[in-house]
């Protein structure tokens, strides 16, 4: 299967899939899934000033806290590494290192305290349409469980930090990747929670699979619960 991301022009191929598209248009044996998500603008000079009271006393506390932020593709190994075993955990396959060789420009990041990664993010970068998605969002649930405040006010001001760094880029649209509060999952509330604090505006973007690898996939998603 190939893949696309972003794509503003996606059409019918019998082993492609285009991701994360911003076009909604119908496509003949192509099966388009709404992809609801959440947005923060980053070419405002008031950044960060409209978050929640809440998000900003975090990131306040953590600027006052011994916490190091580092930035590289060298990361993305212990980040996975944080991820997969709670992702295997929902029943997902998680990530490879040789998974993001065939994808766009990517930007990792992550927060240490006492030389231990509290968090990590991998953001999917879209140059052309100057938007970063956050694709994994990683966290020490071992850290967690010692001190599990300290590791959600790393995971705001990683955020915070991030969108700074995202606009130096010349990135004007941080996409938080995925925004359901009305969700089941009892897993994702914090989840949405943490990404509601930005008090972004909600988006939808489309997924679009070949009808036969659609079904595939929803068969196999039932089977394996």
């Amino acid at each position: 299967m190939t893949y696309t991301y972003f794509n503003r022009q996606p059409d019918f191929g019998f082993l492609k899939t285009h991701l994360f598209s911003m076009v909604d248009v119908a496509l003949p044996m192509m099966a388009r899934v709404p992809f609801p998500t959440m947005v923060v603008d980053l070419d405002s000079d008031t950044y960060g000033e409209s978050w929640s009271a809440s998000a900003r006393t975090k990131i306040h506390r953590a600027q006052q806290e011994d916490l190091a932020v580092d930035r590289g593709s060298f990361l993305l190994s212990d980040i996975l590494k944080m991820f997969n075993p709670r992702a295997r955990i929902k029943g997902l396959r998680g990530f490879e290192v040789s998974d993001f060789d065939a994808m766009p420009y990517i930007e990792c990041s992550a927060v240490y305290y006492d030389r231990v990664m509290l968090c990590g993010h991998v953001w999917l970068i879209d140059e052309a349409e100057k938007r970063a998605m956050l694709y994994v969002n990683a966290s020490n649930h071992a850290n967690e469980a010692e001190d599990r405040s300290l590791t959600g006010r790393a995971h705001y001001f990683l955020l915070w930090q991030d969108g700074l760094y995202l606009r130096h880029l010349g990135m004007q649209t941080m996409d938080l990747m995925g925004y359901e509060p009305n969700s089941a999952d009892e897993s994702l509330k914090g989840v949405y929670q943490w990404k509601a604090g930005t008090h972004g505006r909600t988006e939808v973007l489309y997924h679009y699979y070949p009808r036969w690898f659609y079904a595939f996939r929803t068969f196999r998603k039932k089977l394996l619960g």
